[in-house]
């Protein structure tokens, strides 16, 4: 699967057209790594939006079906290659000794990448198109 083909990509970009909620998390993950939906609401939609964190989860769920995204703990993040969101919190637990509760990330899984990478390159294409 190196690719994603053309039908396939309309496919997904009408699905998006109907989740938009579900395509901001997916470029969030794309540019920003791994997050939490309470990370993501209070950086990506916030309280400004209206969402609520219930929201961004069912869209993850959503994701997570399609086969879209993946779930991974907080333990087995790639510690060199975090979010700054992620290293803020990490800094934070360091200094306790008592171990603390783990957090289920979200990470674009490879079908998830191949797919929002296609979507990118195509709306770069589209916009340059129209000029």
């Amino acid at each position: 699967m190196a690719d994603v083909d053309e039908k396939e990509l309309d496919l997904w970009k009408n699905f998006f057209n109907q989740h938009p909620i579900a395509y901001q998390l997916m470029v969030h993950t794309k540019l920003y790594g791994p997050d939490t939906p309470m990370i993501v609401h209070k950086r990506l939609l916030g309280q400004r939006s209206g969402l609520s964190i219930e929201e961004i989860r069912d869209n993850y769920r959503l994701l997570l079906e399609f086969g879209l995204m993946e779930k991974t703990s907080g333990k087995e993040l790639d510690r060199n290659h975090l979010t700054s969101s992620i290293k803020k919190t990490l800094k934070r637990r360091q200094k306790y000794h008592t171990p603390r509760k783990t957090h289920t990330y979200y990470q674009l899984s490879r079908k998830g990448e191949l797919v929002i990478r296609n979507l990118l390159q195509r709306n770069t294409l589209d916009s340059m198109d129209e000029r």
